[in-house]
């Protein structure tokens, strides 16, 4: 894990990011090439709802700004949250929160949510034709330069991290029609 990712996951186990709204500090918008800047991490706890996941959504754009891979990070949330509202119950079936961190350092940017979940191991599923879900972890995986989990006894944490360039060029797409 980079130092970023590890600063975060720790966070998370310290329960800085326990509560409502956001976590001390403030948000740093995104500046290219900023060397040396230290990485600021942002949190906010959202309700485990899924109307709270376009909220999620907003949450990350506000604190990145112009990133050059914004709509990606907004894309990431959106699986992230989607995916700890609907697996990220505790043991007793409830859900009622999930705290999404935004670290922005000078080269990337991650993206972490926590979770109560406490069960199954998040990973990307076999593309399934017919399936009408399943794809949010593949598309994580597709559009950060690495992406993992931490468990612990208060839940677990999902992050994807995102560098600036975008990693590999994907190849276009094939339209069957």
């Amino acid at each position: 894990m980079g130092l970023a990712v590890e600063a975060v996951v720790v966070r998370f186990r310290r329960g800085r990011t326990r509560g409502h709204g956001h976590a001390a500090g403030t948000a740093l918008p995104y500046r290219r090439g900023e060397q040396g800047r230290d990485p600021v991490t942002i949190s906010r706890t959202f309700a485990a709802a899924y109307d709270q996941v376009r909220a999620a959504r907003e949450f990350v754009r506000e604190q990145v700004g112009d990133h050059p891979r914004a709509y990606d990070l907004m894309l990431v949330t959106s699986e992230l949250a989607g995916n700890a509202v609907q697996h990220g119950g505790r043991r007793d079936g409830t859900a009622q929160e999930f705290v999404v961190s935004v670290t922005v350092a000078t080269d990337r940017v991650i993206v972490a949510v926590r979770d109560g979940g406490m069960t199954g191991i998040p990973h990307v599923l076999p593309y399934d034709e017919g399936s009408i879900g399943g794809r949010g972890l593949a598309l994580v995986e597709m559009l950060s330069k690495r992406w993992g989990f931490e468990r612990d006894t208060d839940g677990t944490v999902v992050w994807a991290e995102l560098d600036e360039s975008g990693g590999e060029e994907v190849p276009a797409p094939i339209i069957p029609w």
